[in-house]
């Protein structure tokens, strides 16, 4: 009889919920242009600060890149400066593990329309849609959804410490880093006037969002 009700017992036992996605992106987590995550409904406005380091409301080429290369030496464990695979490695399970998993519906945040000066496929598409869509083609396709860093970032790059690897050779060299610190710089300057302002940048406003 008492080996009857230790079973009923666990039985009933409820189970612990098991680890899953994190909460939605734009209002927990957001991941800088060069990779690093800022977690806190605050996550923009803080790194836009600390980048900013006149501070004057606006970020020049040179305090973008400073900031990035601030990362590079975290992402630089041993510090000879390069990220090997193994520092690739821990970035993506301990430093931002976010970005490996798989995202939900209404997931992520940052701008959901499609790529910012991206080149997949989406970004070709004209907006009445694509060859044979429209009125007499059925609907116009939508754009991709975002993976990996993207979810939670201004530019739809997956993988930010991978996407500077130019020459594809497994490792990053600060040089690498700061041509590719340059280049997600003029993405994101739309007007080319040399500078950054939090309020123009896209995705969603800084700071938390509405409740629902």
């Amino acid at each position: 009889m008492r080996h009857l009700l230790l079973l009923a017992s666990l039985i009933a036992t409820p189970v612990a919920a098991q680890p899953g996605p994190p909460p939605e992106g734009g209002a927990r987590l957001f991941i800088s242009p060069s990779g690093e995550p800022f977690r806190g409904g605050e996550g923009r406005r803080v790194w836009f600060a600390r980048a900013d380091t006149d501070p004057d409301g606006a970020l020049t080429l040179a305090e973008f890149r400073a900031d990035a290369m601030t990362f590079f030496k975290v992402l630089d464990a041993n510090g000879d400066g390069k990220i090997d695979g193994f520092e690739n490695q821990a970035y993506e399970t301990k430093i931002a593990p976010e970005i490996t998993r798989m995202s939900l519906p209404g997931e992520g945040g940052g701008d959901r329309r499609g790529p910012i000066g991206g080149d997949s496929e989406a970004s070709h598409i004209p907006r009445g849609g694509p060859p044979g869509g429209g009125r007499h083609g059925g609907r116009p396709q939508r754009a991709a959804p975002r993976e990996g860093a993207a979810r939670y970032g201004l530019l739809n790059e997956p993988q930010p410490v991978r996407g500077a690897d130019a020459d594809l050779d497994w490792k990053i060299t600060t040089e690498e880093w700061a041509k590719a610190a340059g280049k997600r710089f003029a993405i994101l300057d739309t007007d080319g006037d040399g500078k950054l302002v939090l309020a123009t940048l896209p995705g969603p406003p800084p700071g938390p969002r509405p409740p629902r």
